[in-house]
């Protein structure tokens, strides 16, 4: 397979600016991720997590519904031609209601959205973040004490049902023994 073309972190920043502040009045958290939040000198995508703000919305006399306002600003974006959906090797795009991959139009630059929840929030940061070989690392760390990272879960399960839920970062990591390190310095925690 060839390699995925790669954009200057420099051409990517202000893409991911422009995303974020699209979604920010309709989200409750938001973060970059991926790469660009490691500070990579070249990035293959933007990465951005998120949680969804959303509003009760009388559907009729006796039910509400919660709307995702997120959801409604992303398909904002895809009709003002912003984005557009990306699609696999079969032709078919991957857009569901938690993952969403797209292309910014005007850069070409592959974006991936991801939808998570309080719950989730940690887990979901680190696991976007990476890079892949510290995630891998993190599970088999996991693995090791008898424990499996859920990473788009609340945090780790364990024998007989037992959960450990994450409220953090440096709980994920502590978690599993390893110390923490800020998103730019996490390649160097890959190997082990």
């Amino acid at each position: 397979m060839p390699d995925k073309r790669k954009w200057p972190y420099e051409d990517a920043v202000p893409v991911a600016r422009e995303l974020c502040e699209l979604l920010k009045p309709v989200t409750r958290r938001l973060c970059v991720a991926g790469s660009l939040r490691r500070c990579s000198a070249y990035v293959g995508d933007i990465e951005i997590v998120f949680i969804p703000a959303t509003e009760e919305r009388q559907v009729d006399l006796f039910n509400v519904e919660a709307v995702d306002l997120a959801a409604y600003a992303i398909i904002r974006m895809l009709n003002q031609g912003i984005l557009k959906k990306r699609f696999s090797v079969k032709g078919t795009p991957s857009w569901g209601p938690k993952n969403k991959l797209a292309v910014h139009v005007a850069s070409g630059i592959p974006v991936d959205l991801f939808s998570a929840t309080e719950a989730n929030w940690w887990n979901y940061l680190v696991c976007r973040t990476g890079p892949a070989a510290l995630n891998k690392r993190i599970c088999t760390l996991a693995q090791k004490k008898g424990w499996k990272w859920n990473p788009y879960g609340e945090g780790f399960s364990g024998p007989g049902g037992q959960a450990v839920a994450v409220t953090s970062e440096e709980e994920v990591f502590e978690f599993v023994g390893l110390p923490f390190k800020r998103p730019a310095d996490r390649y160097t925690m890959c190997k082990g």
